[in-house]
């Protein structure tokens, strides 16, 4: 059997995913492609080429240098990378023990709490970073790229803290998803989440006219672009923006923020900022709606969940701070 590469891998067993009756949510391959790609890197660093050199302590000792990354994110790209490894072994192609594969993972994965809100950081200063607008250059120059790019990720950002929507869902939306026939842009739109459910999602005016100043802005020199988020190049101008690159643009921001307020001495909220991922913006604004009065059912609904108890799950903790601080608010004294 020829030795199948590690960075091939991926491409492999997502070709047999995409084949199957019932595969995995589109998004799904994707994140656990990308999961993979990270790893093929270490792997290339560490002069490992072939699947076949993989040993049991490949992925444990990759995840301990994911060091940078939220808990949840490197959680999911264990649980991404163990399933393109069970793919490998069952065609042959991993040559070390998956069971020892698996044991050396789970002692590296962070440990995932039941019913634990996550801890958000208030993203109202982060979601403002790139808002400056540069001065237009010639067509195809750096300048102009500079200027298109910083008004794309003001887009993006003011679009994934409106919405409160995965970051695969906002990179899926068409200019046309979000364009009336006069022009302007839509307070909602709709986007196929997981399980491929539609739903609709809201852009508030902040996010309307941040849409809104990049298409005006790139319609010279991209006027038949399909996506509503795209590169500007020197490479891929005018394709879809990856989902790499629209993490960076939410991490680089958070990183800048965050080095500016521990100057300012606050040190426990700038390292909560730099653990900010796309989906940091999802959980903000949940707590934020749980905080003005929302019913869970209805942030289930704007977050696209299967059904209330997932959404439960992630903020029954919030829910039982809410009840301690209306208790310790009206309940009685014995003296009052």
């Amino acid at each position: 059997m020829e030795d199948l590469t590690i960075a091939s891998a991926a491409d492999a067993w997502a070709t047999v995913q995409h084949a199957r009756r019932k595969p995995l949510a589109a998004s799904t391959i994707a994140t656990y492609c990308d999961a993979w790609r990270s790893f093929a890197d270490w792997a290339q660093r560490n002069g490992k080429r072939a699947v076949a050199d993989m040993t049991a302590s490949d992925l444990g000792e990759w995840i301990e240098s994911l060091s940078g990354m939220a808990d949840g994110t490197v959680l999911t790209y264990g649980h991404g990378a163990l399933a393109i490894c069970k793919f490998l072994a069952d065609r042959g192609h991993l040559r070390c023990d998956l069971a020892l594969v698996r044991l050396h993972l789970r002692d590296a994965l962070p440990r995932a709490y039941a019913s634990r809100a996550p801890d958000v950081p208030d993203l109202r200063k982060l979601v403002t970073f790139y808002d400056g607008e540069l001065p237009p250059g010639e067509p195809g120059s750096r300048a102009e790229r500079n200027r298109l790019n910083m008004l794309r990720n003001a887009a993006l950002l003011h679009t994934l803290f409106s919405t409160g929507a995965r970051i695969s869902e906002v990179l899926s939306l068409n200019v046309d998803d979000v364009r009336a026939d006069d022009g302007s842009v839509l307070p909602r739109a709709f986007v196929v989440g997981k399980g491929e459910r539609r739903r609709a999602v809201f852009l508030r005016g902040h996010a309307q006219r941040a849409i809104l100043r990049y298409l005006h802005a790139r319609h010279a020199t991209f006027p038949r672009a399909d996506a509503l988020f795209i590169s500007h190049g020197p490479r891929g101008a005018g394709g879809r923006l990856g989902r790499i690159a629209a993490w960076e643009i939410v991490t680089g921001a958070a990183h800048c923020v965050a080095d500016q307020i521990e100057r300012e001495g606050r040190t426990r909220e700038a390292r909560a900022l730099r653990s900010v991922t796309p989906h940091t913006f999802r959980h903000f604004v949940a707590t934020w709606l749980l905080n003005e009065g929302a019913q869970l059912s209805e942030v289930s609904a704007i977050l696209g969940h299967a059904n209330t108890r997932i959404t439960e799950q992630y903020y029954a903790r919030h829910t039982d701070e809410r009840l301690q601080e209306l208790h310790d608010q009206f309940a009685p004294d014995p003296e009052s």
